[in-house]
């Protein structure tokens, strides 16, 4: 089933990345590096999921997911973390609890993507 996904993450690099691997699964992708833009994209895109980066400089992850899951109820939410300096676990515990169908700790392997888009 073809999917378009929203990745929101800081880091062009974990962007393409992603991208390439979704694009290779057969999905279309929106990547955005600013959080700020997010509340767009999901008010004028038919957006299946939204892969987002717990720490980012604007606006975290989790507050993403809040806005997320109060807007777009149906918009699957799979939060990625490296954990900066305590590791992803407990960010990706946070996100969890916020809504988050999925959390994947960075490097995101494919087959993992793959599962958690369902």
């Amino acid at each position: 089933m073809r999917r378009l996904v929203c990745i929101l993450d800081d880091d062009e690099l974990v962007r393409a990345k992603l991208a390439l691997d979704l694009r290779a699964m057969g999905h279309d992708t929106i990547e955005l590096g600013d959080s700020r833009e997010v509340r767009q994209v999901l008010a004028t895109q038919p957006v299946d999921a939204v892969i987002v980066d717990i720490v980012m400089p604007d606006k975290d992850g989790v507050e993403v997911i809040a806005e997320i899951r109060k807007g777009w109820p149906d918009v699957r939410v799979i939060a990625v973390s490296a954990g900066g300096r305590v590791g992803p676990s407990l960010y990706l515990e946070i996100a969890r609890q916020m809504g988050a169908a999925a959390c994947l700790a960075k490097p995101v392997e494919p087959d993992r993507l793959k599962a958690a888009l369902g």
